[in-house]
């Protein structure tokens, strides 16, 4: 078991290692909102994770499976809202249940994809931007992919089906007013040996997560949704 933890370790390590000492810049990501608002925002691919895994139990029928959940380290960020320029720093808070899956689906959680980002910006009629919020939350079921790359949106089907996603954005701005409301599209725009670097070292988190799944006691529903 040890050297499954440390193979993980030195996975992350090689993989953010590499990607800050040879592709040191910036990956563009571009959003619409439903509204019709475009924007876009850059994040540092050297910005390293913390990535923890646990078991969540369900505890109407005792149903396990793993769960990994993973936090980046704030990145300088710069971008557009609308008419509004900014800059400022952003996070990436992500969390994915593996297979089966039958313990969240039952307890009624989700995957998510989320960033939010602390902001100052230009003036545009009396007010700047100083917050922006985007999130992504889908079934336990979704393909997550890389930790940078948003999940493929599938919209939100009827009610009660297994791919209904919430997709939304919150722009909040200097004089206490909120945008808030439906995103559009939310797109990764990477350099290919940037994402295949970070797809690596997601690779490595999954190979050993059967021995980690082994080794780590139950959690509860509590402790995985307290904030």
């Amino acid at each position: 078991m040890q050297l499954t933890v440390r193979f993980l370790f030195l996975v992350l390590i090689v993989t953010f290692g590499f990607s800050a000492s040879l592709f040191a810049n910036s990956i563009l990501y571009t959003f619409t909102t439903v509204s019709g608002v475009a924007g876009s925002f850059t994040f540092e691919e050297s910005t390293p994770f913390n990535v923890t895994t646990a078991i969540f139990t369900d505890h109407y029928f005792g149903l396990q499976e793993p769960v990994v959940s993973a936090q980046s380290e704030l990145s300088l960020t710069s971008g557009s809202f609308g008419s509004y320029l900014f800059s400022g720093t952003a996070s990436i808070f992500r969390n994915d249940f593996l297979s089966p899956y039958d313990g969240a689906l039952d307890s009624g959680l989700q995957d998510w994809w989320i960033l939010h980002a602390g902001l100052s910006s230009n003036m545009v009629l009396g007010r700047s931007l100083t917050s922006l919020h985007l999130y992504d939350y889908l079934s336990p079921r979704t393909d997550m992919g890389p930790l940078i790359a948003p999940p493929t949106n599938p919209g939100c089907p009827p009610p009660g089906a297994p791919l209904c996603t919430n997709f939304q954005y919150a722009a909040i701005f200097s004089d206490g007013t909120t945008e808030a409301g439906g995103l559009a599209s939310l797109t990764l725009v990477p350099e290919s040996s940037s994402l295949a670097l970070l797809t690596l070292g997601l690779v490595g988190i999954f190979a050993v997560k059967v021995g980690l799944y082994r080794s780590l006691q139950p959690v509860s529903n509590s402790d995985l949704t307290r904030g």
